[in-house]
């Protein structure tokens, strides 16, 4: 008897996406890479559904007579449905198979490269599908070597289909049981476990949905130990339009491994769409072997969250001044906040434990936890990545999850009454007590265009991603002192002296090219560092560089300090990363921009400095002091444009500190001083032909500014995430009323 008589076996070459009811989403996935020019997938084989349905006709009466009990009870007895799923996988695993069954699948084993041992991995009809993924509900079995084991193994996979998790889920998901069958997936083994690399890759941003970065997770040793969370893997992230890596902290493997991994992603990518008919991300698993060093794709499946074009949610805290206790903190998981009572479970044994709305705190999931986790309101690991299982199923049923915390079992109290939230950038934070937050459903598709351009204010490279997801035209006003402060933390020139150069270097450009990336190829403007004398000095060895001065907010900042001897070095550090960011990373939307300049002279050095440095960037100045506007046309010819800081602007022209609660009162950007000099500013700059925008956040929090600023013919506002949304509909508004024409 051959191989593929009677279709019980089938090579995966000679299967596609089109087989899936022959050998389920696994197998017909795999069969379909195999046939893409540049992706290498171990050889293997596919034992059918119609091998499953023959193997389970002696025990279907039983079988179904087992499923009719959870159907009467509506699924909702967990210890029914464990109970009936133990039932039915003894009556599977002792079952024997025909004799001719177990020819057919020893020949198969033995048409495999004999010096590797074989993965075998369940396939069901009703798994990796753009709807939803299954993850993790049917077995796996790994380093599988001799015939007996394989049969075994095989049996075991057919009885996966009936775990309480498998079965639970498939009700939630909609799946009537008579309609989803199992196909065996066999292959040659990826021998990651020796000497080998493995990992997950997807080609969106899980948690933001941000398209621009495809997001790798790798790990020394075999894939499921990310996936089972055993280990916290790596995240690499690789700009989707250049293939350059801007983020490799531990060089598992060199930059052009990840590159090839991502353009092989992309090449599935676009095969997936077209077989779709729409846009696909996908959710991509890999290895490299220990000792080939070969890279394989192992498996490919849609990507089930944003591929459903969720509307955009923005969760925040009320009172963003509240202290809160924090508790624990790991990877955020979600983007969203969820809170309730703590429940501390040690193992799924005390599932019974577990009320509907609680949080579940435990080590780490697997999918034996999926009945619990589908009732939590938020869930809390010690261990794993935002790869792993606990993340993927969050990640799927909307739930809240900070995975990764080391501590969370112990730090939080069975009891108590805590806040789980993701909304705050790299880390997921659990607080003590229910501190108050909102939330904003923005529906993207209703957002109207207007001719003045809506920019955004960031800082972290953290929150980028999410921010990019909003409607904007690009980023005003990227400050470089935030990424120096939160990833260097140590002053440049402490750096210098230890010869540590390339660090500040490295750490800078990678920030800065995380923000360019996300919001590629809409402009992104970072302005260089404007810290103070005092804050210069409470960075890391800050102290014995800098001067002490009675006011330091007029004193040695800005442009004052790039061409001075005491720093210019330093200041040439900041050039080279912008340099990097655009030669090395290909992040040709890169802008830059010099605060404070006092003087056309002083704009003639630092431009010169930065030419000379080779930075190839537009260059932009702040416009923050009334001489900045008074001289404008000698200060222009210097620059692409001109960014009118209000902030500043306000304080130097009327002369206070905006600092100072003494004087607060007297703050106010809409004086008739100030407004004086930016509709002066404004006229200049349009008479010139250079660009002229706005940082602050004036416009959203008055109409009447906005509408001042608009009538004047401003290019652009840039304001904060939080009121991105706010100020385009207050500028359509405006814009509506003065019959402004919007480009198409």
């Amino acid at each position: 008897m051959s191989v593929e008589e009677g279709g019980l076996v089938r090579w995966l070459k000679d299967v596609g996406l089109d087989d899936i009811s022959l050998v389920g989403g696994k197998n017909a996935s795999l069969g379909e890479l195999m046939k893409l020019d540049g992706i290498q997938v171990p050889n293997g084989f596919a034992i059918t559904t119609n091998a499953f349905k023959v193997f389970m006709e002696p025990l279907k009466k039983q079988v179904n007579a087992h499923l009719a009990r959870l159907e009467a009870d509506g699924y909702s007895n967990v210890t029914l449905l464990e109970e009936v799923s133990r039932e039915i996988r003894e009556l599977i695993e002792h079952e024997p198979f025909d004799k001719s069954f177990e020819q057919l699948i020893e020949d198969a084993f033995n048409g495999l490269e004999r010096e590797r041992n074989v993965a075998v991995r369940s396939s069901a009809t009703a798994e990796d599908l753009p709807e939803a993924s299954f993850a993790g509900q049917q077995d796996t079995f790994l380093n599988v070597s001799s015939l007996p084991d394989l049969l075994n193994k095989v049996r075991r996979c057919f009885s996966s289909l009936y775990t309480g998790r498998a079965m639970s889920y498939r009700h939630e998901m909609g799946f009537p049981e008579d309609q989803v069958s199992l196909s065996v997936g066999v292959q040659e083994m990826v021998r990651a476990d020796w000497h080998g690399v493995s990992g997950v890759m997807f080609t969106i941003d899980t948690e933001t949905g941000n398209e621009n970065l495809i997001l790798i997770t790798p790990h020394k040793g075999l894939g499921e130990a990310i996936v089972q969370g055993e280990v916290k893997p790596d995240e690499i992230y690789v700009l989707r339009h250049s293939l350059r890596v801007i983020q490799n902290p531990l060089q598992f493997l060199a930059d052009e491994h990840y590159a090839s991994l991502a353009a092989q992603g992309l090449a599935i990518e676009e095969h997936y769409a077209k077989k779709h008919g729409r846009r696909v991300f996908m959710d991509i698993e890999w290895a490299q072997d220990g000792e080939s060093k070969e890279l394989f794709i192992l498996q490919a499946r849609p990507e089930t969250i944003h591929s459903r074009k969720i509307s955009y949610k923005r969760y925040f805290f009320v009172d963003e001044q509240e202290e809160r206790e924090v508790l624990a903190k790991g990877r955020p998981v979600g983007m969203k906040v969820g809170h309730g009572v703590a429940t501390v479970l040690k193992d799924v044994s005390q599932m019974d434990e577990f009320e509907e709305g609680q949080v579940l705190v435990t080590e780490m999931t697997n999918p034996d936890w999926e009945p619990i986790m589908k009732r939590a309101s938020a869930i809390v690991t010690d261990q794993g990545g935002r790869t792993c299982h606990a993340a993927i199923v969050a990640r799927e049923m909307g739930i809240t999850c900070v995975v990764g915390t080391e501590t969370g079992t112990k730090a939080i109290a069975k009891g108590a009454e805590v806040t789980v939230s993701c909304v705050e950038g790299d880390h997921g934070t659990v607080f003590s007590g229910y501190p108050k937050y909102d939330v904003e459903e923005i529906n993207l598709d209703n957002i109207p265009r207007t001719r003045t351009q809506v920019m955004l204010n960031v800082g972290s490279p953290e929150k980028a991603l999410a921010s990019a997801r909003l409607p904007q035209d690009g980023v005003g006003l990227a400050r470089l002192e935030f990424i120096i402060a939160s990833h260097i933390g140590q002053h440049p020139l402490y750096l210098m002296k230890l010869g540590q150069e390339e660090v500040f270097v490295d750490k800078l450009a990678s920030g800065m090219s995380r923000i360019a990336g996300a919001f590629y190829p809409k402009p992104v403007i970072f302005r260089f560092s404007d810290f103070k004398t005092n804050e210069y000095a409470n960075l890391i060895g800050g102290a014995g560089f800098e001067p002490k001065e009675e006011n330091p907010m007029i004193g040695w900042r800005g442009a004052s300090r790039y061409y001075d001897e005491r720093y210019r070095e330093a200041f040439k550090l900041e050039c080279v990363a912008v340099k990097r960011v655009i030669e090395r990373y290909g992040l040709d939307n890169t802008n830059v921009m010099v605060p404070f300049v006092r003087t056309p002279q002083e704009a003639e050095k630092v431009r010169r400095i930065i030419e000379d440095e080779g930075v190839k960037a537009g260059v932009y100045m702040m416009c923050e002091i009334p001489s900045n506007v008074i001289l404008a046309k000698d200060f222009l010819p210097f620059f692409e444009g001109f960014s009118i800081g209000s902030n500043d602007l306000t304080q130097t022209t009327l002369g206070l500190d905006r600092d100072s609660a003494l004087v607060s009162h007297l703050y106010d950007e809409r004086n008739g001083a100030v407004t004086k000099l930016i509709a002066d500013v404004i006229e200049t700059c349009k008479s010139m032909g250079k660009k002229i925008g706005l940082c602050g956040q004036g416009p959203s929090d008055f109409p009447d500014f906005a509408e001042f600023l608009v009538k004047c013919g401003i290019d652009s506002f840039s304001v904060t995430p939080d009121v991105a949304v706010k100020t385009r509909l207050l500028v359509a508004e405006v814009e509506e009323k003065m019959q402004v024409t919007v480009p198409v």
